[in-house]
């Protein structure tokens, strides 16, 4: 049975993200967004990231070097280790993870898509769900992106935990989601 509690913070997240998928307009180069719901003892991230932050490029891989890159990034965005880094002392686990790129769509319709003749772009999304066992001791969660992608010059957080919600800017060398 679902509390108040937990069905409004879920409304609360809805409108994070409709506010964030705002803001993330229009496609900025060097900027990528982060979405973070603590509940219960769930913790779920959504990561979007300009392809040409991720692989240098942004139109379909038609070359073998670019289907490569294209597959390293996957691997890279899933393994969340490479990613993040909750305290351990939340014990958590990652329980599922997804990326999808329009890069990975072998028949892309771009006509579908809001930008100026001949303008391409493309992003990668990835979700994160976790499954913490002490959920109060997660203080703070370390993104290791920029070490990983150096053209990321910024990465637009907002979180929504049981303690409110929060707006956060990370750029290199501030680089930790705070969570109190």
């Amino acid at each position: 049975m679902k509390t108040l509690a937990s069905t409004g913070l879920a409304a609360v997240f809805a409108c994070a993200l409709t506010h964030a998928a705002l803001a993330a307009e229009p496609h900025v180069h060097g900027v990528g967004t982060l979405q973070l719901v603590m509940e219960g003892s769930r913790l779920t991230i959504e990561l979007r990231l300009p392809a040409m932050d991720v692989v240098g490029f942004e139109h379909a891989p038609r070359e073998a070097k670019h289907k490569e890159a294209v597959n390293k990034a996957v691997a890279l965005l899933k393994d969340s280790r490479q990613i993040l880094e909750p305290l351990a002392a939340a014990e958590c686990v990652l329980a599922t993870t997804e990326v999808e790129s329009e890069l990975l769509e072998h028949e892309h319709d771009h006509s579908q898509h809001d930008h100026a003749e001949g303008e391409v772009h493309a992003d990668f999304a990835a979700s994160y769900r976790f499954e913490c066992r002490r959920p109060e001791a997660l203080k703070h969660i370390k993104v290791t992106l920029f070490q990983r992608l150096p053209r990321l010059q910024k990465l637009e957080v907002e979180s929504v935990t049981p303690t409110g919600q929060r707006l956060q800017r990370l750029v290199p060398g501030q680089d930790t989601i705070s969570l109190l």
